[in-house]
């Protein structure tokens, strides 16, 4: 009996160390929850809204025995998602920033538009494509502006490698939910559209050729660190755009 009352203070204590020691060790574990309406991850919620295009939500990521490194790093997600804020994934190359990204989406059932930045990376490539068709020349929109338009998240990956003349429309999208497009139209954030739409009609609207950016639109760019790797730095501007986290390998914890 005293044995056991020694041992079980003992381990008391060895709980109290982990809890309070300077590496911030934690003594206990956070665990996902899904339903068919919300997913919690360690007490933050998140409603689950059903997919107008299925095929555009990533499948085969996620797995129910997933470590805790990969839970918390949801978990941050979960909650800047919440508040709306746009996410960049810093960390080392490999296939996890990617991963931590297609985990996220197929957890919360989030449709994707997918864009790989490149020094040949131009406007066109973000914004709109000019085609022929039938004789004539049409404009089709590209991954960003079908993701602000629909509410999807665009994955930038590789956004270190993006050059000065894309800069500034990624600096519009992300901080004013703003951009003008080859074909006259204006992307517009929903709160102002909608304090339009109270003034004026749908009708004028649209011959005022301006777009409503859905509010569950978000942003989620995969990057690494420079000068570490070879790229270009990020512009302060640019970077305070975005939450940053670094998603390195596993942690023992």
């Amino acid at each position: 009996m005293q044995t056991s009352t020694v041992a079980a203070n003992r381990i008391q204590v060895l709980l109290r160390i982990l809890k309070h020691n300077k590496y911030g060790i934690r003594n206990g574990n956070i665990r996902a929850y899904t339903t068919n309406s919300n997913v919690t991850i360690g007490g933050v919620t998140k409603t689950i809204k059903d997919a107008t295009h299925p095929e555009y939500v990533p499948r085969d990521y996620y797995q129910e025995d997933q470590g805790q490194s990969t839970l918390h790093h949801l978990r941050w997600m979960m909650q800047k998602d919440l508040l709306g804020q746009d996410i960049f994934l810093i960390g080392p190359p490999g296939p996890r920033r990617r991963s931590l990204a297609m985990q996220y989406l197929e957890l919360t059932n989030r449709e994707l538009e997918y864009v790989s930045l490149s020094r040949d990376t131009t406007e066109s490539d973000l914004k709109q494509r000019r085609e022929i068709v039938n004789g004539s020349a049409t404009y089709f929109d590209q991954s960003a502006v079908r993701a602000a338009t629909k509410g999807r998240i665009l994955i930038l990956e590789g956004i270190e490698k993006a050059e000065r003349n894309v800069l500034p429309i990624l600096n519009n999208l992300l901080e004013n939910r703003e951009m003008q497009l080859e074909d006259g139209r204006m992307l517009i954030p929903a709160d102002r559209y909608d304090d339009l739409l109270k003034l004026y009609s749908k009708e004028e609207l649209d011959r005022w050729k301006l777009v409503r950016v859905d509010k569950d639109f978000r942003v989620i760019a995969l990057g690494l660190p420079v000068p570490r790797y070879t790229g270009n730095p990020l512009d302060p501007p640019l970077r305070s755009r975005f939450q940053a986290r670094d998603v390195t390998v596993n942690s023992y914890q």
